[in-house]
Parts: structure tokens; C-alpha cells; sequence
């Protein structure tokens, strides 16, 4: 899978729910999986450019690493998790806070400065940073542990499939004693967003990560790995959620 669509299928979900993204973004996607021709991705990128938090943190680890916003390896980095996290300090991701996340439409400048100079230390950029930490920008969602459960990409193997829906093997974000913990849980989740099939074929035994109740794509077992690392080192470092 290509850059621009992994990431695609991750902002799917929120973007269905006027979380982030504008309203063109969906039509934009299912032009891009009906052609994958270079003036359907162009457009693509464009509307994926679209969403603040989304970009900003595209940047924040392309720059970082080298490359481009939307390089395939950057996408993996912030939605699954990869190498190119640990090249991010921690005043960069801070710096992120403070001068992007700020202004109209977002946090103020002072509770994104607040929050900046607070920032605990062994955070990873990953986008479970930012449903853990900063929750939302925009205040579109409630804070609590059920939204950032159902806000973070989870992953799980599938063990049963419905219509429209898999059965999946997978965790729930919990507070144990005022600490957040991931523990076993069966969920089901749907396997398509806004008429767009992002799991026609599913079937048992795959393993899928899922972004807001709806499965959006097949990992591999190293990924499913990386994603659990990535969010289980996040989860323990002490936060807001």
C-alpha cells in the first residue's frame, strides 16, 4: 500500500464524523481508489493536507527523517509506528504544540504553550500521542477514556465475520487505579466508512487495525508489533487522558 492511501484510510473515519478534514475529502479518496491515476492522488494529497493535526505531524516526522509528508515510511511512522519516531526530540514535538496547534479554530496560545512546557518526557509522535495527550484541538470531541479508546488506531486478529462488520480479537483502553492500561477485548468493527469498502474481503484469521469502530486496513504481524509498541509506550508514560 502507497503513501497517500494509508494514510487515507486512517483520516477516513474521523473525517466521516466532521472530526477533521473538510466534506470534499471522501469524494477525493474514492476518485483516487477508483483510478489511482497521478491527478486523483495530487488531488488526494491536497485534501489530506487538509487536515491540521494530520499534516502537522507528517511534517513534524518527514522533517525529521528527511523525507516527504507523505513518503509511505512517514504515514507508517505516525499511524502504525516505525524507526523514524525515535528521530523526533522532544522540543520538536513540543515546538509542534506551541506554534501549530494554536489559533482559530484551535487551543489558545496560551493552553498550547501550557501544554508544550509541560510535555512529560518518552512520548513517541505517534498518533496515539495526540489522543492521549492533547486529545483534540479543536474541542469537536469529548475528553474521556471511551473517546480516546475509540480515537486511537487499535489492532486486533479477526475471528469471525458478520455483513458489514468483523469480530476481532483486540484490546480496550482502561483506567486501573488512575492508570491508564490496555486490556483483552472483543470488538466488532465495521469494515466500511462513508461507502467506501475498506475491508470487503476480510476474513478469519487477519489481522486489521481500526481507527473509530471501523477497520481500515490489513497489517502484518511486524506492524501489528510495531503498533502495540508504539501505543503501549505512550499508554505508560503519565497523561491527560
Amino acid at each position: 500500500m502507497n503513501d497517500i492511501e494509508l494514510a487515507a484510510r486512517f483520516a477516513l473515519p474521523p473525517n466521516s464524523k466532521r472530526y477533521c478534514g473538510k466534506p470534499s475529502f471522501v469524494s477525493a479518496f474514492r476518485a483516487y481508489l477508483s483510478f489511482h491515476q497521478p491527478k486523483q492522488a495530487a488531488n488526494l494529497r491536497n485534501e489530506l493536507a487538509k487536515f491540521k493535526a494530520h499534516y502537522s505531524y507528517l511534517k513534524l516526522i518527514a522533517l525529521a527523517s528527511g523525507l516527504k509528508p507523505f513518503d509511505a515510511r512517514v504515514a507508517e511512522a505516525f499511524w502504525i509506528g516505525n524507526s523514524l519516531l525515535g528521530k523526533v526530540k522532544k522540543k520538536e514535538l513540543q515546538s509542534l504544540i506551541a506554534n501549530e496547534f494554536c489559533g482559530k479554530g484551535m487551543l489558545s496560545k496560551k493552553k498550547a504553550q501550557e501544554m508544550a512546557s509541560s510535555l512529560p518526557n518518552g512520548f513517541a509522535p505517534h498518533h496515539s500521542f495526540h489522543v492521549l495527550y492533547l486529545h483534540t484541538i479543536s474541542g469537536v470531541i469529548e475528553k474521556s477514556v471511551k473517546n480516546a479508546d475509540m480515537c486511537r488506531v487499535s489492532w486486533g486478529k479477526v475471528i469471525g465475520v458478520e455483513e458489514g462488520r468483523v469480530k476481532v480479537k483486540t484490546q480496550k483502553l482502561v483506567r486501573v487505579k488512575g492508570k491508564l492500561a490496555l486490556l483483552p477485548a472483543v470488538k466488532k468493527w465495521k469494515t466500511s466508512c462513508a461507502g467506501i469498502a475498506l475491508l470487503p474481503d476480510a476474513k478469519p484469521g487477519d489481522i486489521v487495525a481500526s481507527h473509530w469502530g471501523f477497520a481500515a486496513m490489513k497489517i502484518s504481524k511486524n506492524q501489528a508489533k510495531r503498533l502495540q509498541k508504539a501505543t503501549e509506550n505512550n499508554v505508560s508514560v503519565p497523561n491527560r487522558a
